[in-house]
């Protein structure tokens, strides 16, 4: 279980390419696999049309480079299209260097995955086979980029108990003559317990280019976890759009390869976005994984969403409807 907090992104980003050699470059990856049994959101408005998410595979993959010295390191990650609705399709998900300015400050600077909020970018790091509401309003003000990734420099250093990272951006929907910059606090007060806050800026609405722009805003999460239990929370809240997005979950690991979860999704739109009356988005997600091998995975997710805006829940990855998948992740050895 990856709990995503900044300082294990950035020390994570720093210490794996060091320790590669300079010669070549490691490489690593995945393969995701997904086969829809349920997914009443995509059934036919038509009578007797067909529901074209039901009962079909969709596969994407990704391949990671790192390689470096122990001064400096770089890794580039390329994303593989899907098999379904997508051709000859692949992206550039990160592309950034590690440079060990001292030995308590690194600095990073590239294109790479947004380390504010608890849930992953990548399928093999996610708790859930879905991303969250949160992670996918921070998805939604990131869009200028594939996947929810930023653009800039930042650096990352300790100060007592508590790992301090900043950053400077490119606006994160690359309004013009405009920056964001982030501040994020983590740390471990006691042993199991992992806290993170982060604040982000963002270009005023009047000046952005994303067509819902949430202005600044500010995450707070935290991830518990012994004797196999687990739980935690995702509290994101912004200036515009979205008054508050969260999540509270927890499961339990049986051990031999054997997990259960369970999550509460809540999104809280700005009444000048959503309906005046009425806009409740949430979603109570269920989700039982194995460990088949050392590199291959299976989960079975069930999700029961609640949209009564109209179709608003869809720009935060919820869809009113039940939604039951099967996933499959193989990782490279």
């Amino acid at each position: 279980m990856n709990q995503k907090l900044l300082a294990v992104a950035i020390a994570t980003a720093m210490t794996i390419p060091v320790a590669a050699n300079a010669a070549s470059a490691d490489v690593s990856g995945f393969v995701d696999t997904i086969l829809t049994f349920v997914d009443e959101s995509a059934d036919s408005a038509v009578p007797g049309g067909n529901n074209t998410a039901e009962g079909k595979f969709q596969t994407s993959g990704e391949v990671d480079f790192t390689a470096g010295n122990d001064m400096v390191s770089v890794r580039v990650d390329v994303d593989l299209g899907e098999t379904v609705g997508m051709s000859d399709s692949y992206n550039i998900e990160q592309a950034f260097f590690a440079w060990k300015a001292h030995d308590m400050v690194t600095i990073l600077g590239g294109v790479f995955n947004n380390p504010i909020g608890q849930d992953a970018e990548d399928a093999p790091d996610m708790m859930f086979t879905s991303h969250s509401a949160v992670y996918n309003v921070l998805d939604g003000q990131t869009s200028n980029l594939d996947g929810n990734n930023l653009a800039g420099i930042a650096a990352a250093f300790a100060a007592g108990p508590v790992n301090v990272t900043v950053a400077a951006l490119n606006e994160l929907a690359d309004s013009d003559e405009e920056n964001s910059f982030a501040l994020a606090l983590s740390g471990s007060p006691m042993q199991g317990l992992d806290v993170e806050f982060g604040y982000v800026t963002q270009a005023d609405q009047a000046d952005s280019a994303n067509p819902l722009p949430a202005e600044n805003w500010w995450d707070l999460n935290a991830a518990w976890s012994g004797s196999g239990f687990m739980a935690g929370f995702d509290y994101l809240a912004a200036d515009e759009v979205v008054d508050a997005a969260w999540n509270v979950w927890g499961g339990y690991d049986f051990g031999n390869g054997f997990a259960v979860k369970a999550r509460y999704d809540m999104v809280e739109l700005d009444s000048a976005v959503g309906p005046t009356a009425d806009q409740d988005i949430n979603a109570t997600t269920l989700y039982a994984s194995y460990q088949i091998a050392q590199n291959l995975s299976a989960a079975l997710e069930f999700k029961d969403q609640t949209d009564d805006t109209g179709g608003l829940g869809a720009a935060v990855g919820i869809n009113d409807g039940s939604l039951v998948t099967l996933e499959f992740i193989a990782t490279l050895p």
